[in-house]
């Protein structure tokens, strides 16, 4: 059967979706995200252009692809923000005249943010998503079913702020929503101020901004027995000019803990903490407390916390001072309140650390004041329902208001945990994170508690126009969203399957989740009850690959993986219409390699080739800003594999071992050099170069060996990675002999010296002498020794033009010298100009030296190598900048 091929299976503007899937990233307040905190999100703009790119046929002509693809950019060239209203509705045009009996629904079984349905339904597309955890269910439910039914509504209630929203002509269809939610956030507000007065004293004159907190243990030592702080760090802040910090000292069997504020110069003392791990000193004898002795005053309960500081605002100024005795009873007057569920937090595992030491639930990461605020928050939320309706507002109001102030109090148990973080800076004002900096519970030794009646920080007021921050980013189509398992979610009618499911054991969404869970079940079980069954996220049936969650082994949480996605991915083609493909999106947590990146990739990948689906494309999205953390193993996304797939042709047929390999070394060569092209990071290049791999041997029915027996993935993935190791080596055959040289003798001895006699048997088969090599400044020769150049300082001088033998060597280091050390982009920009035809090999030759350096476990240079390709796109544009240039940019 001959098929359409479809855009994305043909060709994608990779440089332009890649440069605003950074700018989405890069943006925190004002996207769609700001809705409500979730787990590794795929940019808006990548889902905008890939599903454009899925629907579209390829027309099989280079000028109407070159149509096509201009509008593909034009969906994406705003970055963080919307595209232009002509280009959409050229867009929705072409869909339009693609589908002429009607358009398709766009189905995705795991909706996570619900960024694949937003766009959908931005394109004029109707959407359909699912997903088993309720909250993500929710945030999806929310953005494509609940906001568009109240888009163009009247206001109930008017308000100044609501005024605010109407200056962006995109918030005009949610003036008048925006306006309700804020008058009924602030009856909310009121209500709970009132409520709980007693357990917040003030002092006259200044406004409280955070309460900070730290754990305490007894000291083991008999004849100390001081209950000690347990804390990280004693600054409160370290602004120049402004520096704030805690001083202990020893009063009598107490911690006696004053606070200096204001202070032009001076340091905080030592913090107890000994190390890594969770090892402290005591304060009082300096006795040290191991990290066992602390896991056993958890589990005995004899863990405590105690307020050791108060940030309050007076006259405009930021201030620090100790907590007052009023203040002190006050929180400790506070009391658990009744019928709060004890949800579990599991074991510990290496996402969820707190139960390690005896915090065992999430109530546990509270203190009790912290507990019933959240509660009163929740009880007046809920409240705010039939208040809506009494008021005169129409069911779709009463939900979508109740809904919105619901998801604010997810994020105001962001920051109103014992996970929030002081985060102090010599630069700037302390901070007051929130929870999830990374998708993770670690084990918080000094956290804050914020005022959430004040004005900084994370306060319900600001906390409310960060969740509304999001309507701009809302579109008025058609959807629905239902929580349901993807092995048995289908569509109605036939469509297009496009998601990106869990990442294997990157993420534990469950566990995580009922962090959120918890709190709107409180408010909103009574307004989506379909959601809120349980006292907690379901567990059982969740997609991913954790031991604790399959008895303990990885290879039956691996089974388990594979043969559940198998039969989502069986399931899931009957929902997929015949001319469409499956569009796929995956990646992993880390970027390192090894067997453990093997293992999540194969399983995912089997279950595709077990049901009977064949990858027809993939493309390398970049997934990260600019603020990645770069550490390598990091749990953080680097890049997303786009796939395509369907099903397999009935008539596919088998092949040998031998000519899937012959066939692979054929198609992976160009490939690389794509990936390569469009600035994959090197730290990347094995992971992405998997999918034009997979494409080769998902085509086949069966690879066989010798013996008869089927290839696994496994095993196919292994001669992908040795085929890419091939396809470098001969991009290193053509580079200049002395770029050669510097290869093999790097890879031998590093940046060290060694000897002459050494360097004169690795440059002569080479056809060259080690004079060549230095004469070329590629390495220096002195008293019988022979070391590289690149690592330390070099002439920024330095011109190809002027050189008389110019290496990719020295262009590839003097280009890392200059945008590390040595001015930037900007720098390197004006030397990527001149380099001509050293360019090419310059690219082919980072890509040779990161991969020599991963297998040697070289992190720095590793992240020099992806630091420069990160940043080769932006290079090249600002080196052809015209008008840069005509302004002596160069």
């Amino acid at each position: 059967m001959i098929r359409r091929k479809k855009l994305i299976e043909v060709a994608l503007p990779l440089d332009e979706l890649n440069a605003a899937c950074k700018a989405d990233k890069d943006r925190k307040i004002g996207t769609l995200r700001n809705i409500s905190k979730w787990f590794a999100p795929m940019p808006l703009p990548a889902w905008r252009a890939l599903l454009f790119a899925a629907l579209v046929d390829d027309p099989e002509d280079d000028n109407k692809r070159l149509h096509l693809l201009d509008v593909t950019k034009r969906l994406v060239e705003n970055g963080a923000d919307l595209p232009d209203e002509d280009t959409l509705e050229e867009a929705r045009a072409i869909l339009r005249r693609q589908f002429a009996d009607g358009l398709p629904t766009v189905m995705d079984p795991f909706c996570g943010g619900g960024t694949t349905l937003v766009e959908a339904q931005r394109l004029g597309l109707p959407s359909f998503g699912s997903d088993l955890n309720p909250v993500p269910a929710l945030i999806s439910r929310t953005l494509t079913e609940i906001l568009p039914a109240v888009r163009g509504a009247e206001p109930l209630h008017s308000s100044e702020s609501g005024a605010l929203f109407r200056t962006d002509s995109r918030v005009e269809p949610f003036a008048g929503f925006a306006s309700d939610v804020r008058y009924y956030g602030g009856v909310v507000k009121e209500n709970v101020n009132r409520a709980l007065a007693g357990l917040y004293p003030a002092r006259s004159g200044e406004t409280p901004i955070a309460w900070m907190w730290a754990r305490t243990a007894p000291c083991p030592n008999p004849a100390c027995g001081c209950e000690t702080v347990l804390t990280t760090s004693w600054w409160l802040s370290r602004n120049r000019g402004d520096l704030a910090w805690i001083e202990p000292r020893r009063v009598g069997n107490d911690i006696h803990l004053a606070v200096v504020s204001g202070q032009r110069s001076g340091a905080a003392p030592e913090p107890p903490k000994i190390g890594r791990g969770a090892s402290f000193a005591c304060l009082a004898c300096g006795q040290p407390i191991s990290e066992d002795e602390i896991r056993k005053f958890g589990e005995s309960g004899r863990l405590g916390v105690r307020m050791t500081a108060v940030a309050v605002e007076i006259g405009g100024r930021r201030h620090y001072r100790q907590p007052t005795h009023e203040e002190v009873a006050a929180a400790a007057s506070a009391t658990i309140p009744e019928g709060l569920p004890d949800i579990s937090l599991g074991p510990a595992n290496q996402y969820v650390a707190p139960p390690r030491y005896g915090l065992t639930t999430h109530l546990d990461l509270y203190t009790p004041r912290q507990l019933v605020l959240l509660e009163t928050f929740a009880g007046e939320i809920a409240a705010t329902h039939s208040r809506v309706l009494e008021d005169g507002g129409s069911e779709e109001l009463a939900v979508a208001v109740t809904t919105i102030l619901a998801l604010a109090l997810g994020k105001l148990a962001q920051y109103g945990s014992s996970q929030t973080r002081l985060v102090t800076y010599t630069t700037s004002t302390t901070r007051f994170n929130s929870a999830f900096a990374r998708n993770d519970l670690p084990m918080i030794w000094d956290f804050y508690e914020a005022n959430v009646f004040g004005a900084i920080g994370g306060t319900w007021d600001g906390l409310l126009s960060t969740c509304m921050s999001a309507l701009p980013y809302v579109p008025g189509g058609v959807g629905s969203v239902q929580r349901g398992d993807a092995r048995s979610t289908s569509l109605e009618r036939p469509g297009l399957i496009a998601t990106d499911p869990p990442y294997f054991d990157a993420i534990g969404y469950a566990d995580l989740a009922d962090y959120f869970y918890l709190w709107h079940r409180r408010a909103l079980r009574h307004v989506h009850p379909d959601l809120y069954g349980t006292i907690a996220t379901p567990k059982e049936g969740e997609l991913t690959a954790f031991p604790w969650h399959h008895g303990g082994t990885r290879e039956a949480a691996r089974a388990y993986f594979i043969a559940g996605f198998t039969e989502t991915f069986r399931s899931l083609c009957s929902s997929l219409a015949a001319d469409l493909p499956m569009v796929v999106v995956y990646a992993s947590k880390e970027q390192k390699g090894g067997t453990e990146e093997e293992t999540r990739w194969s399983s995912i990948l089997t279950a595709m080739i077990d049901a009977e689906l064949e990858i027809t494309g993939t493309w390398p999205i970049h997934g990260t800003g600019s603020t990645r953390m770069r550490g390598i193993g990091a749990n953080a996304v680097a890049s997303y594999i786009v796939m395509t797939c369907r099903p397999r042709a009935k008539e596919a047929t088998s092949t040998s071992l031998s000519e899937f390999a012959r066939v692979l070394r054929r198609e992976l060569a160009p490939a690389i050099r794509d990936l390569q092209a469009a600035s994959i990071l090197p730290v990347d290049l094995a992971q992405a170069a998997m999918g034009p791999g997979m494409q080769v041997f998902s085509r086949y029915r069966a690879v066989l060996d010798q013996s008869g027996r089927s290839v696994g993935v496994g095993q196919a993935l292994r001669l992908i990675n040795s085929a890419l190791s091939e396809v470098l080596d001969e991009q290193e055959g053509e580079l200049d002999a002395e770029s050669r040289f510097a290869i093999r003798w790097w890879q031998a001895h590093g940046w060290t010296t060694a000897s002459f006699g050494d360097a004169d048997k690795t440059a002569r088969p080479l056809g060259i002498g080690v004079d060549d090599v230095v004469r070329a400044q590629v390495a220096t020769s002195q008293a019988n020794k022979v070391q590289l150049l690149g690592a330390g300082p070099l002439d920024r001088r330095w011109r190809p033009s002027t050189d008389v033998s110019p290496t990719a060597w020295e262009a590839v280091h003097h280009l890392a010298d200059r945008l590390v050390s040595g001015g930037g982009e900007l720098e390197a920009a004006r030397l990527m100009a001149e380099l001509g035809s050293l360019r090419d090999p310059a690219m082919a030759l980072v890509y040779r030296l990161h991969d020599i350096a991963a297998k040697k476990g070289w992190t720095a240079d590793q992240e020099r190598y992806n630091a420069l390709i990160s940043s080769w796109t932006e290079l090249v544009r600002i080196a052809g900048d015209g008008n840069e240039s005509a302004e002596g940019l160069f």
